[in-house]
C-alpha cells in the first residue's frame, strides 16, 4: 500500500511535531484539546491528518469529538496546541500565535440545525454571505449555485414552505456560494430519508468535482461512508484508530463493530434496466449475470451504470421455493460453501454471481443446511444499497481482458491471470478482493448472461483452475476507467474498443505484441487445451511488465 493511503494516522501521545501537508489545496488539522463531556470526565482530543480535496468523512462513536474538530477547524474553539491550514493559508497556530477570525478563514460550516433564517425567502438566504458584492455578481452566483443544487424554482418561497429535502439543498448553496476553500459538514442529511439523501449527495458530489475543496463529513449514519466519502478517517475518544480508503476502513480488523455497521459484504456492478417511479424504486441488472434486483429509486436513467451494496444479514435464505412474495427480489442459487463464525454462520451461496450471507447458526443446525443444498435468496428493494461507484472498486490494480463475445477467450485469460497473481503474491484467490488486485474479462459485443464455454472450462481445469463461474457481460465505460491495463486478443479489437472509450486509449494492448489471438479452431479439446498454454506465458510476461511479483515475508506491487 502506498505511503499517501496510510500517512495520517496519529497514535502518540507525545508533542505535535510541526509537519506540512503535501498537498497545495489541502485542510492540514494537527490539534490536541481537552474534550469534555456531560458525564464523565471527557478525554485529551488529539488529532493529525489531511483532507484532500473531496470528501473525507470522519466516523465514530458520539462524544468522540468529531464535532470538536470540526469547532476548531472553523475557529469556534481553539485547540490547546496545534496548527490548522488549508493550502499555505495558516488558519491556527500555537507555536506562532496565529490565530484567524472565524469570519476571515473561508471555512463553510453546516450544522444539522440548518439556522436558515425563516423571514427570508430562499433566494436572499442564499445572498446573505455575499452583501459585500454588487448586486449584478450576487445574482449571477445566486442562480448559479440554485441550479446546481436543483432548487432555482424555489428562490422567493421561505423556508417554511418548502420540504426539509430542500431546505437542505438551500444551506448548502448559502454555504457554497461564498465560495469557500474547506467545507465543513456535522450530520446535515441525519434527518432525510434515503432517497433524498442520495439526490443531495449526488448534486454535492458534482458541485465539488468542479470546485475542488476539501470536504470534512461527521456523520453517525455509517450507511453514508461508501456513498459520499473518498476517504474516511475512524476516532475513537479523541484518537484517529484509522484512516484510508473507504473500503479500506471498514474492513479494517481493529474496526470489526464499524465493519459490521458501515460494510457491504455484497458489491455488483449493475446496469438500470427498468424505472418503477410510482413505487418509489428502479430494477437493476447485475453485471455479466442475468439477475435482477430492485432498488430505490435514484437520479439515474434506464442504462445507468450503478453499483448495488447489500449487507449479507439482509439477504433471507429459503430451502424451498417461495410461492408468494411481494416486493423483493428471489434469486436461485446453489451453496458453495458455510463457515461458522461465532453465532453466525457465512454462506456463499451461487447464482449466476456469488452472494455472502450471514444466517443464525442455531437456524442452520435445525434445518440442516449444507454445502451444494438448493437455495433461494430474498432480498427486498431497501436491502439494495446505492453506493458511489468509484467507491465500490476496492481495487487498487484492475487488468481487464477484452474479446468480441466474451465467452472463450477472455474469461480464460480472467481465470488464469488471476491464477497467476495468487501464485505469486502466494494467497488464496479468494482474497485478491480484499488485496486490491485482480483481473476480470469483458465483451465488445457479448450476448450478457451466457456462461463460459463448455471447452475453455474444460482447458481450465485441464491446466489445473478451479472451475470459472462467469456470466458474459460488455465492457462499461467505468470499467474502462478504473482498469490499469486493458488486454485485447486482436488488433481490430483495440481499434474498436478505442474508438467506443476514448479515455482507453494510452491503456489498451494487444495481449500478444506480435500477433492476433483468434478462438480456438475447430474447437476441439486440444485447441482449447493450447490456448490456455499460450496464455499462461503471455500473462506471464505481462505481469512481469506490470511488476506483479511476489516477495519473501511480505506483499510487493510494484
Amino acid at each position: 500500500m502506498s505511503s499517501s493511503k496510510r500517512q495520517l494516522t496519529v497514535r502518540n501521545r507525545g508533542s505535535l511535531a510541526q509537519t506540512v501537508p503535501s498537498d497545495a489545496n489541502a485542510l492540514y488539522v494537527q490539534l490536541r484539546k481537552r474534550h469534555s463531556l456531560k458525564r464523565s470526565s471527557g478525554f485529551q482530543l488529539e488529532a493529525k491528518f489531511t483532507v484532500s480535496p473531496g470528501v473525507t468523512v470522519i466516523v465514530g462513536h458520539s462524544g468522540a469529538g468529531k464535532t470538536t474538530i470540526l469547532r476548531c477547524i472553523a475557529g469556534l474553539c481553539d485547540p490547546e496546541e496545534g496548527r490548522i491550514t488549508v493550502g499555505d493559508r495558516v488558519l491556527f497556530d500555537s507555536q506562532q500565535r496565529i490565530k484567524i477570525e472565524p469570519s476571515k478563514r473561508r471555512a463553510a460550516f453546516v450544522f444539522q440545525d440548518l439556522a436558515l433564517f425563516p423571514h427570508l425567502s430562499v433566494q436572499d438566504n442564499v445572498m446573505y454571505g455575499l452583501r459585500r458584492l454588487d448586486g449584478a455578481e450576487r445574482k449571477r452566483r445566486m442562480r448559479e449555485i440554485l441550479e446546481s443544487f436543483q432548487i432555482e424554482h424555489l428562490c422567493s418561497r421561505l423556508p417554511r414552505e418548502i420540504s426539509g429535502g430542500e431546505q437542505q439543498r438551500v444551506a448548502l448553496a448559502r454555504s457554497l456560494v461564498t465560495e469557500p476553500s474547506v467545507l465543513l459538514l456535522d450530520e446535515p442529511l441525519s434527518s432525510l430519508d434515503p432517497r433524498t439523501k442520495i439526490g443531495i449527495i449526488e448534486d454535492l458530489r458534482r458541485w465539488n468535482d468542479t470546485h475542488r475543496i476539501p470536504i470534512l463529513y461527521v456523520t453517525h449514519d455509517h450507511g453514508e461512508v461508501l456513498a459520499l466519502g473518498d476517504r474516511v478517517i475512524a476516532l475513537e475518544q479523541g484518537q484517529v484508530v484509522t484512516e484510508g480508503l473507504p473500503l479500506d476502513v471498514v474492513s479494517a480488523p481493529r474496526r470489526a463493530a464499524l465493519a459490521q455497521s458501515a460494510g457491504f459484504e455484497n458489491l455488483f456492478d449493475a446496469t438500470v434496466v427498468e424505472l418503477r417511479e410510482p413505487e418509489g424504486t428502479m430494477m437493476c441488472q447485475l453485471t455479466g449475470t442475468s439477475i435482477h434486483v430492485e432498488a430505490p429509486l435514484a437520479q439515474a436513467s434506464i442504462g445507468s451504470e450503478v453499483c448495488i451494496g447489500i449487507r449479507a444479514g439482509e439477504i433471507l435464505v429459503a430451502s424451498a421455493q417461495p410461492a408468494i412474495l411481494s416486493e423483493c427480489s428471489v434469486i436461485r442459487g446453489r451453496v458453495k460453501q458455510i463457515e461458522r463464525i461465532g453465532a453466525t454462520v457465512e454462506a456463499r451461496v451461487g447464482g449466476g454471481a456469488e452472494f455472502r450471507v450471514h444466517l443464525a447458526a442455531r437456524l442452520v443446525e435445525s434445518c440442516g443446511l449444507k454445502e451444494s443444498a438448493e437455495v433461494w435468496m430474498m432480498i427486498r428493494a431497501h436491502a439494495c444499497h446505492l453506493v458511489r461507484p468509484v467507491l465500490s472498486n476496492t481495487l487498487q490494480r484492475l487488468f481487464v481482458f477484452v474479446c468480441h463475445g466474451n465467452t472463450i477467450r477472455s474469461p480464460m485469460a480472467q481465470a488464469i491471470c488471476n491464477a497467476e497473481i495468487a501464485s505469486r503474491l502466494g494467497v488464496p484467490l479468494e482474497s485478491l478482493d480484499r488485496l486490491g488486485i485482480k483481473a476480470v474479462s469483458a465483451g465488445l459485443t457479448a450476448q450478457p448472461g451466457e456462461p463460459i464455454a463448455a471447452e475453455a472450462g474444460q482447458a481450465l481445469a485441464a491446466i489445473g483452475l478451479p472451475g470459472l463461474e462467469h456470466r458474459s457481460g460488455n465492457l462499461t465505460h467505468r470499467l474502462a476507467q478504473r482498469a490499469e491495463a486493458i488486454f485485447c486478443m486482436t488488433e481490430e479489437q483495440c481499434k474498436e474498443l478505442t474508438a467506443l472509450f476514448p479515455e482507453a486509449v494510452s491503456k489498451t494492448y494487444r495481449l500478444h505484441p506480435d500477433a492476433d489471438i483468434g478462438d480456438p479452431h475447430g474447437k476441439t479439446g486440444d485447441a482449447f487445451f493450447d490456448l490456455a498454454r499460450q496464455f499462461q506465458d503471455l500473462i506471464g510476461h505481462r505481469l512481469d511488465g506490470l511488476g506483479v511479483c511476489g516477495i519473501s515475508g511480505g506483499l510487493e506491487l510494484a
